[in-house]
């Protein structure tokens, strides 16, 4: 009786009460579903049959054995046909893929408070097995789930023999699918071939599938939740910062949402070329779009595949040429001496005389045929090569430079040009600050 004990089990523990509508095959699992509601109280029950109309003669037959079932029975029923073969070639699906669309399409269409489909404990093997095969994370372990909004799945803790016996034990028939003979379809092959080696291995393979799935979907859960957090912590605007900070764990899952919140592929690989795009920095095009993913100074945002960055006007105070990253500017004046000398002396490399600054300043990133010459280094630099052989992969695409009417006077990390440098006779010093958002200094 552990499939009746099932049901009644899952309905008391999720309290289900009103409508429910059983989808009925003819098969023995569905079957067995629908005997074991009728018995349960505090539900209107009615049943469901999805005419799929692959099989000819064998898929009538199935619908007349549900009609007369759900008469001798005193159940409503509905029958909806579909025409899987045309949506599946409409679609490019497989016909087992189609087929499942097709059917939890007109599942939709009920006016109930739950669907019940028959999916059992063994079931769940096969749709673990299935999704270890093609690849799947921890998510995809955690299989076919007993509640997903209206549908329920009370069998799902009940095995495939145990069923047989049920219906053994109360005399009940049911119809048998002849393209479930067939290893033309992946999971037949799994039911006919892998899961009987494995019952060979343990016969209890089933419900310690069952119990696995339970360990790994509270585990899936307390991940989901986590990344959650730091998702809500990591996306700026558009942008996602402190992705180096978090758990791998953690970290993968943030980048599968921020890339399926932007309408880019999300999965495994996808996943992975972000993950390497992180160690090297520089910019990515997932989908041949023209839409890239760029990482640089620890901020990841999409962009157009341009590589060229828009140049602004500086100003004083705070600009923003890169996402999650600021470049503030103030002018220091020889009148305040202790701040001055300080000044002057702490940030060497982010001081220039303001006064010998020739026309407006523009702020922009690196461009071709750029030189600045170092009065530290006493040579005149090309950017080019400086930055190839000094500046880290990840940040070349977002190093700050300023430029006045006659060339380049600053170079983030290298420092003012000589023609603008501090001297004794300076009496307005620019300071130059580059911080994120929200951290400060750098």
């Amino acid at each position: 009786m552990r499939p009746f004990n099932a049901v009644r089990g899952f309905l008391r523990r999720e309290s289900i009460t009103g409508s429910v509508c059983c989808a009925l095959s003819g098969g023995a699992d569905s079957v067995c579903l629908l005997a074991c509601l009728r018995e349960m109280p505090g539900i209107t029950l009615s049943a469901v049959h999805i005419q799929h109309n692959l099989r000819g003669d064998e898929s009538r037959r199935d619908e007349d054995f549900c009609r007369t079932l759900c008469e001798n029975w005193g159940i409503p029923l509905t029958v909806i046909s579909v025409d899987v073969r045309d949506y599946a070639a409409a679609h490019r699906l497989s016909v087992e893929t189609a087929a499942r669309e097709c059917r939890y399409a007109a599942f939709e269409t009920l006016a109930c408070d739950h669907i019940a489909t028959a999916h059992t404990a063994s079931d769940q093997l096969e749709t673990v097995l299935f999704r270890m095969a093609r690849g799947a994370g921890l998510r995809g372990l955690c299989g076919i789930p007993e509640r997903r909004g209206s549908f329920i799945r009370p069998l799902l803790y009940a095995t495939r023999t145990e069923i047989e016996a049920f219906l053994r034990e109360r005399g009940l028939s049911c119809v048998t699918d002849s393209s479930n003979l067939s290893d033309a379809y992946s999971r037949n092959f799994i039911r006919h071939h892998i899961v009987p080696a494995m019952q060979q291995l343990n016969p209890g393979a089933e419900q310690n599938t069952a119990r696995m799935v339970d360990s790994l979907r509270e585990d899936a859960a307390l991940l989901d939740s986590l990344a959650d957090a730091a998702y809500a912590d990591c996306f700026r605007d558009g942008t996602m910062v402190g992705l180096d900070a978090l758990h791998p764990a953690i970290r993968r899952r943030c980048i599968a949402r921020y890339l399926a919140d932007a309408g880019l592929p999300c999965g495994y690989e996808a996943v992975t070329a972000v993950l390497a795009l992180l160690e090297r920095g520089g910019m990515l095009d997932l989908d041949r779009s023209g839409t890239v993913l760029r990482y640089g100074r620890g901020v990841l945002f999409t962009a157009s595949g341009a590589s060229d960055c828009a140049e602004i006007p500086l100003k004083i105070g705070k600009n923003q040429l890169f996402p999650g990253v600021i470049l503030s500017a103030e002018v220091v004046l020889r009148e305040n001496p202790d701040k001055f000398a300080s000044v002057h002396k702490k940030f060497t490399d982010f001081v220039l005389d303001y006064d010998i600054i020739k026309g407006y300043v523009k702020l922009h990133g690196r461009k071709p045929g750029l030189y600045l010459r170092s009065e530290r280094r006493g040579c005149r630099i090309r950017i080019k090569k400086w930055m190839n052989a000094e500046v880290a992969p990840a940040k070349r695409q977002f190093i700050h430079f300023l430029s006045d009417r006659e060339g380049l006077i600053w170079a983030e990390g290298l420092g003012a040009d000589e023609r603008v440098r501090v001297t004794d006779a300076t009496q307005r010093m620019l300071v130059l600050h580059v911080h994120t958002d929200d951290t400060g200094c750098t």
